[in-house]
């Protein structure tokens, strides 16, 4: 399979995800995250100025995503590591609109309006099938 399709995968089977960064004392941080877009340009996902993953994320440049879906009692797992760039409002509501828990989130609409999407534009990653022991690696992006 090529990127494209891990990365449909990524956005279609599993959803949410760990995103890993590091805080300012370099130290490993991680949360679950939505994957609002998975294609051909990258991941695309979205977070609030005032977190401390939107902090992280301007001071590194860099990310780590672990997913899995378990489904009929098999087990497929995606991990990518990658640079991210910030997009500001542009792809906002594409990235929100297949999002089943932005009002859980950000329940003010006030706030999901400042809400910020970044892209993972470049990256490398590992798609695992556990029961057909499946291992392959992509890279994507510019």
């Amino acid at each position: 399979m090529n990127a494209e399709k891990y990365l449909s995968i990524l956005q279609d089977k599993i959803g949410a995800a760990v995103f890993a960064t590091v805080d300012e004392n370099q130290q490993p941080d991680s949360r679950y995250i939505n994957v609002g877009v998975a294609n051909e340009k990258g991941v695309f996902f979205m977070t609030s100025p005032s977190s401390n993953f939107y902090k992280q994320l301007e001071a590194n440049g860099h990310i780590s995503i672990t997913g899995m879906a378990k489904a009929d009692g098999e087990i497929e797992v995606i991990r990518i590591k990658g640079a991210i760039r910030p997009l500001g409002q542009d792809m906002l509501e594409e990235v929100l609109k297949d999002n089943p828990y932005v009002k859980d989130v950000y329940p003010d609409e006030e706030k999901r309006k400042d809400v910020q999407v970044f892209q993972v534009y470049k990256g490398t990653g590992n798609y695992m099938h556990l029961q057909k022991r499946i291992k392959e690696d992509f890279v994507f992006g510019e």
